[in-house]
């Protein structure tokens, strides 16, 4: 990321660019040009709020077999525009394929450095109980509305709110699976900053359950040596040790052998596991402790109502 100037989303502008006249590109090709084939997704995202459609020739950008796809200025022009280049297309398919593809994007791979960061930063990751009374809990979350974002903490004492406050940011890093604290780190920072430190934070997202070990609540923790745990909606990766029910409300999550989480139904009006894991200097046992203690619903009331302000923050600048 050090070689990248600017924003992650404007290096990928450039990206494009290097896609010449009379030849194509897909969107797996400028994925691994990031420097991962999961970014795919993100591609085809970026591609679509592209503000400069044809400074950054997007239309150039097609699916890994050749048709067409889609172009935020309709496909009859997407096809006038590369018909002028050169490119012809039969039936939605560019012809000749395989022989006008272009590969050759020269530049970093920046999700490479960013994979070797997360390993690097791993080590730092302390997954047992090493904090001071936890009096306070802080619940941060971020809601996305065109190219900001809007980052939400409430802080709890005793199960009553004493605090609630909004960031907004812009976005400049896109959603990518595994690599969600580049995306939302800048703003939760600058949140936390503006209140000062909690005694832990309940963070909307994965702490140790990472294919890096390194999810949001980890890689928050490390960067700001605070206790976090992380509170996620979905399984990333791994699996239940055990099945889980309403006899049985929680189970370990295995991950190459390792328990690296827990599932567990928060409420009796539950009818999905949450997905609790340490995050730093925070146990998984006392994290799932906090998560019951603070749980009236499926998502623990800090995270839960810091949801509601961001999406109200959102909205608000919507209108």
């Amino acid at each position: 990321m050090k070689e990248i100037q600017g924003s992650f989303v404007e290096y990928f502008y450039r990206l494009v660019q290097q896609i010449p006249r009379g030849r194509v590109s897909s969107y797996g090709a400028l994925a691994r040009a990031l420097g991962d084939i999961r970014a795919a997704r993100a591609v085809g995202t970026m591609l679509n709020q592209n503000p400069r459609p044809i400074e950054v020739p997007c239309h150039r950008v097609v699916m890994s077999d050749g048709s067409i796809g889609g172009f935020g200025m309709g496909v009859d022009k997407k096809v006038e525009l590369l018909e002028d280049e050169g490119v012809h297309v039969h039936d939605g398919v560019v012809d000749d394929f395989e022989e006008i593809l272009f590969e050759g994007f020269q530049g970093p791979r920046p999700l490479i450095d960013i994979r070797e960061e997360q390993v690097e930063l791993k080590g730092d990751v302390v997954s047992k109980d090493a904090h001071g009374e936890i009096e306070t809990i802080c619940g941060v979350d971020v809601s996305y509305g065109d190219d900001r974002a809007y980052g939400a903490m409430t802080v709890w004492d005793e199960g009553e709110k004493i605090h609630e406050s909004v960031v907004c940011d812009e976005i400049t890093f896109p959603y990518i699976p595994s690599y969600l604290s580049y995306r939302e780190l800048p703003v939760l920072v600058k949140l936390i900053k503006k209140y000062g430190e909690p005694d832990l934070v309940m963070v909307d997202g994965n702490g140790t359950l990472h294919p890096r070990g390194l999810g949001l609540a980890s890689h928050l923790g490390v960067v700001m040596d605070i206790p976090t745990m992380g509170v996620a909606k979905s399984l990333l990766l791994g699996s239940l040790k055990e099945t889980i029910d309403h006899d049985n409300i929680s189970s370990p999550v295995i991950l190459e052998g390792d328990v690296k989480g827990y599932a567990l139904l928060s409420s009796s009006r539950a009818k999905n596991p949450i997905y609790i894991s340490a995050g730093h200097r925070v146990s998984h046992e006392t994290a799932i402790d906090i998560v019951k203690e603070n749980c009236t619903y499926k998502i623990p009331e800090p995270i839960r109502q810091a949801h509601i302000l961001a999406t109200k923050a959102r909205k608000g600048d919507e209108r």
